[in-house]
């Protein structure tokens, strides 16, 4: 059996489908899953997993309506300000966000960089990627990489990611970290996010171990 994955890559995505489905709003739909993403950040925290990046909006999606726009930035503010200090222990879990900070509402922004200040534990990180677009992250790598005259490889902030989960069945990965995704086990689930089991985590984390990770080889 493998080893647990070290870099689980999330995708959180269903949420206005499940709003309809269900008959509420997007602001209680967004709010569900910000608790979701909580709950499973935790899971794979059991499971021994280092680190966890969440894809919460691509620099793409910052073109969607603004009531819908609304609903996720007023979910991720909950999540930042609330969620994470209540669930994980600020000495042990740190939490980053990437993207371009000045496509997002300052108050989002804020509750963002009180959670990097309050949260810098080293046994469990937590990225957030928000106005994420995979051509600036290479940009900045480049850049980085030009200034230190090391490799552009080794200037990336965040490193490979060995088992991408989106929470819908629809195989795409609308952009999530590209490179550091080369070597991924992709898993597109058929449950919702806001319907989403510990189990259904424990079962894709027993997948991942039960299959040789070769990394090409």
């Amino acid at each position: 059996m493998s080893d647990p994955p070290a870099h689980v890559g999330l995708i959180p995505d269903g949420m206005r489908r499940w709003a309809q489905s269900n008959g509420t709003t997007l602001a209680d739909s967004y709010l569900r899953g910000a608790h979701k993403v909580v709950e499973i950040l935790g899971i794979l925290q059991r499971h021994e997993v280092r680190t966890v990046t969440v894809y919460n909006l691509s620099r793409a999606n910052l073109g969607r309506r603004d009531d819908e726009l609304d609903a996720v930035y007023q979910a991720s503010t909950r999540f930042f300000r609330d969620l994470i200090p209540a669930h994980f222990d600020p000495g042990v879990c740190g939490v980053r966000l990437h993207g371009d900070r000045s496509l997002l509402p300052p108050s989002y922004v804020e509750a963002a960089e009180l959670a990097e200040t309050a949260m810098r534990g080293n046994d469990f990180h937590i990225n957030i990627l928000a106005a994420y677009d995979a051509v600036d992250e290479m940009r900045a790598a480049h850049r980085r990489a030009a200034t230190s005259g090391g490799d552009i490889a080794d200037a990336f902030e965040i490193t490979e990611v060995d088992l991408v989960i989106r929470s819908t069945p629809e195989p795409l990965l609308s952009g999530f970290l590209p490179l550091q995704s080369q070597y991924a086990q992709l898993r597109f689930l058929d449950t919702p996010l806001n319907d989403l089991q510990p189990e259904h985590i424990d079962d894709v984390i027993a997948d991942y171990r039960h299959l040789p990770q070769l990394r090409g080889r």
